[in-house]
């Protein structure tokens, strides 16, 4: 049986969750699935005794055959090749290995050659205890065959507690479509609740059961409980916003360790084996239709710079301190990049003055009536078509639209459409525009979204003459991201002193050497751990990375996001004047630097 532990959004306590749990069922497996920022060996301390390269087949080009037609180009659906003086460009990292190229060359001058994208570790905890992760390689654009590799290393144990990325896109798709049950883990704040919806959403898109875990449950409001219980989904646990629990986690320590947590952990787990538990609603939201008209970005002359909010992995406070920014900062737009979760507007309490669709490619469709049922297009590289009484069917979340299903099929029963798996959000509020996005859950291309947020965004500067652009990015150090940072003139880091905090801050600060940014870091609930406050500094000391600031772990703080509010701008918010004040200094740092 795998169960994944899935949150939607970053930061809910879900790696909490699953490593803790995945101690306290005897026997039980563990695999982390969170390619971008694999956590759960912090927790587990795994003695890892092999390792496998997750490779793709991307195109290589035989020059004394190619005559430079371009009709590879051409048929690529993904930008992966360009023709340049009769050569053919490989953009290695746009590849999604479809096949497409090699099927149309008229020379057939393409063959195929490996490429890692990653790689999956596998050993074991509390001695024999099955343990298997996935690192993407950083630059590298697509996590979601790293987490088929881990699922696929992993899947013959009797049961799996399966960490799945956040998001609820391709990769939180990949981890969660062949599990048995899945428990969302969630907080009972506005971003919560927000990313719970779309979490169940896809979750009933791809037919599996689940139930809800809901941490820090003493803080808010009834809300989630509420939509739960409207929903049919049983809460199977609450636990409490607890300092102690923060601070040994901020230790990479389990907390089913200590008597006073154990038990909360020991019955999840009795509850997870009972299948009664969970459920899964029988009407699955579908895309909202085709899109029948491509959105034109008018081009202007964009002088602006832009500052981009990261944090590695969720939960550090990134969307707070990029709400506090937003507040201080005058002459700048917003951009809320984070796709798969978009939060900002929650907090900055915008009016919607436009919404344009999108969408992220195309999508095959089968005509019944003209299929024969030969199994040509069953060359899939995505397994997206099977045979069902004697007709071609495509699996519409496992399809990428790159064509090849059309290339091969021998009577153009096949045709590929354009759904809208998303949309883009001009708000108008109190501190700035702002462009947001909603990618549908399930969908793909999420760094496409954020390409199209960022383009809008500068649309909009250009016309209203404003010289900054401030972008909350998404967790995480893969497509989304790189997507955001792409033009970008400085990044903003957001860590938290916690040994997960800091491995993700490793990784995401050599993404951002590739880029060669100027950044700062800022040290969110830094008196959790002197110690580990003290190496964060040490690491960006060694790194040349100021830190700019430090924040309190101070409650008052998320009474404010619960209750919507922008905490500089919020009287009961103990820590509002020195979150004022380093909003001012980011924004006069950032606006000094050429």
């Amino acid at each position: 049986m795998l169960v994944a532990i899935a949150s939607g959004k970053g930061g809910t306590g879900k790696t909490l969750v699953a490593t803790n749990l995945a101690a306290v069922i005897p026997d039980a497996a563990y695999a982390d699935c969170d390619a971008e920022e694999p956590n759960g060996h912090l927790f587990l301390n795994p003695s890892i005794t092999s390792e496998k390269n997750v490779h793709i087949q991307v195109p290589r080009i035989d020059a004394d055959l190619c005559s430079g037609c371009g009709e590879c180009a051409r048929k690529c659906a993904f930008n992966a090749l360009a023709v340049l003086k009769g050569k053919v460009l490989i953009f290695q990292e746009l590849c999604h290995a479809c096949g497409v190229c090699a099927e149309v060359c008229p020379e057939n001058a393409v063959t195929e050659e490996s490429h890692t994208l990653g790689k999956v570790r596998i050993g074991s905890f509390k001695k024999s205890r099955r343990f298997v992760d996935g690192f993407l390689n950083i630059g590298q654009l697509r996590s979601a065959e790293v987490i088929c590799k881990v699922v696929e290393e992993i899947s013959d144990e009797n049961l799996v507690i399966l960490d799945a990325p956040p998001g609820t896109s391709c990769a939180a798709v990949a981890a969660t479509c062949k599990v048995d049950l899945a428990v969302l883990v969630t907080e009972p704040t506005p971003f919560g609740l927000h990313d719970l919806k779309l979490a169940h959403i896809m979750l009933n898109r791809l037919g599996v059961p689940h139930a809800v875990v809901i941490n820090r449950a003493d803080l808010g409001d009834e809300k989630v409980a509420l939509y739960c219980e409207s929903e049919g989904l049983s809460v199977l646990s609450r636990i409490p916003f607890d300092r102690r629990i923060a601070e040994l986690y901020a230790e990479g320590k389990l907390i089913s360790e200590y008597p006073e947590y154990r038990k909360t952990f020991v019955d999840l787990a009795e509850k997870i084996t009972e299948r009664s538990n969970f459920s899964v609603s029988a009407e699955i939201e579908e895309n909202t239709g085709e899109l029948d008209r491509e959105i034109s970005i008018q081009p202007g002359k964009n002088s602006s710079r832009s500052l981009v909010v990261l944090s590695g992995k969720g939960g550090t406070g990134k969307t707070m301190v990029a709400a506090c920014l937003s507040a201080s900062w005058k002459d700048k737009a917003a951009a809320d990049a984070d796709v798969d979760a978009a939060n900002l507007g929650i907090l900055l309490e915008g009016e919607v003055i436009g919404e344009i669709p999108f969408s992220s490619g195309n999508e095959a469709c089968i005509s019944p009536e003209l299929c024969s049922g030969c199994g040509e297009c069953l060359s899939c590289h995505f397994s997206a078509i099977s045979i069902n009484e004697g007709k071609a069917v495509v699996e519409a979340l496992k399809c990428e639209g790159c064509g090849l299903c059309a290339e091969v099929c021998l009577l153009d029963a096949v045709a590929l459409k354009r759904p809208r798996s998303g949309h883009i959000t001009v708000q108008s509020t109190p501190y700035s525009p702002l462009v947001s996005a909603q990618l549908v859950p399930g969908a793909e291309a999420s760094g496409r979204l954020v390409t199209q947020v960022r383009q809008h965004t500068e649309s909009l500067v250009s016309r209203e003459n404003i010289s900054n652009i401030l972008i909350d990015g998404s967790p995480g150090v893969g497509c989304p991201v790189n997507a955001a940072l792409t033009g970008s003139d400085g990044v903003l880091l957001v860590a938290e002193p916690s040994r997960s905090s800091l491995h993700d801050l490793e990784r995401l600060t050599g993404l951002l050497d590739f880029f060669n940014l100027p950044r700062w870091v800022v040290i969110n609930k830094h008196d959790l751990s002197a110690v580990l406050t003290e190496e964060i500094e040490r690491f960006c000391n060694s790194k040349d990375i100021e830190v700019i600031g430090r924040i309190p772990f101070d409650r008052t703080i998320t009474e404010s996001i619960v209750r919507a509010q922008i905490p500089s701008q919020d009287l009961k918010c103990t820590s509002a004047r020195l979150l004022e004040g380093l909003s001012k200094r980011i924004v006069s740092k950032f606006e000094r630097k050429p």
